[in-house]
């Protein structure tokens, strides 16, 4: 497949993507993303006349907001059309065009954005990029296609991007970055097409659901592994799958955090000593207290609880 760019001071729009026709697409790496691990890094933010691209690939990901004018675009073997205030979200590695309505002058917004710095890893340019995608915990995905009006807060928020992307500056890059992850956050948020599909994954999304709401109630309780696989009705290597998948953690991994998270809230009564507080939320003792917590928290419980308290003036 021939790359799009020759040489490194090329137009950036020239080295996000790679022109067909293509073969058989290798397959995709998978990247699991926590919704809080969004911290997107924008690449390129335009404006511009015309949508009318032949098959190509890109190498990060791609929202294009329709201005006006109406075509149709083609992704993945599927044609759709589009018309003003269509937002089209454009995956890594999957081949797509685009051809506009000649009767219709069209005008489109584009932003070139990775999720997260280092997502994938970004040690050789952008163009050798092997192929990959990005997967959402709990089930979340961002519409391929969403209909907004004039107006629309993500429409304002893709023309703040614009504006500070082209204006630079100390603060511009941190404002680009909070604008497009409130954007994304909010694709997220979008009931029933986010939502997981399917007998199955209702299914499976309830058993996990199971398997926390035990871990919640028996927290001062040693809880093992077996435990959690009779609870959610699968095997060792089901549960693990299906609980990364949904929460991004391992079991119990998570169990873990569960029990840090309660130790925070008992941390913050000053009459519990850290030995009580370690029996109530399941730790061998305080030495296995401390690790752990330090582990998730970057503190021991006790400089936690000194930090806390100080903030209280007490």
């Amino acid at each position: 497949m021939p790359a799009a760019r020759s040489k490194r001071n090329d137009r950036p729009e020239l080295w996000v993507q790679r022109l067909g026709p293509f073969g058989r697409m290798p397959r995709r790496a998978v990247l699991l993303l926590r919704p809080e691990q969004i911290h997107p890094v924008v690449r390129i933010a335009h404006r511009q006349s015309g949508l009318t691209i032949p098959e190509r690939v890109i190498f990060d990901y791609e929202l294009v907001l329709v201005v006006k004018g109406t075509g149709f675009w083609e992704i993945a073997g599927e044609k759709r059309p589009f018309a003003p205030h269509d937002l089209l979200y454009v995956p890594p590695f999957v081949p797509h065009r685009f051809w506009a309505d000649e009767k219709t002058p069209v005008e489109h917004v584009a932003v070139h954005f990775d999720f997260a710095e280092n997502l994938p890893p970004a040690d050789a340019g952008i163009d050798a990029r092997k192929p990959f995608r990005v997967r959402f915990t709990h089930g979340l995905r961002i519409p391929r296609q969403r209909r907004l009006f004039q107006g629309h807060r993500i429409e304002r928020a893709l023309t703040a991007i614009l504006s500070e992307h082209a204006a630079g500056g100390v603060l511009g890059a941190a404002n680009v970055s909070v604008q497009l992850a409130g954007v994304l956050l909010a694709l997220l948020a979008e009931p029933e097409k986010n939502r997981p599909s399917g007998q199955l994954t209702q299914l499976n999304q309830t058993r996990v659901q199971a398997v926390v709401a035990h871990m919640q109630a028996n927290l001062a309780r040693p809880i093992t592994q077996a435990a959690l696989e009779r609870v959610a009705r699968l095997s060792s290597s089901r549960l693990q799958a299906l609980f990364r998948e949904v929460t991004g953690y391992p079991p119990l991994d998570y169990l873990r955090r569960l029990r840090v998270e309660e130790a925070r809230r008992l941390l913050a009564e000053p009459t519990l000593s850290v030995k009580e507080i370690a029996a109530r939320t399941g730790f061998r003792d305080t030495s296995h207290f401390s690790k752990v917590f330090r582990r998730v928290d970057g503190l021991s419980p006790a400089h936690f609880r000194d930090a806390l308290l100080a903030g209280r003036g007490l």
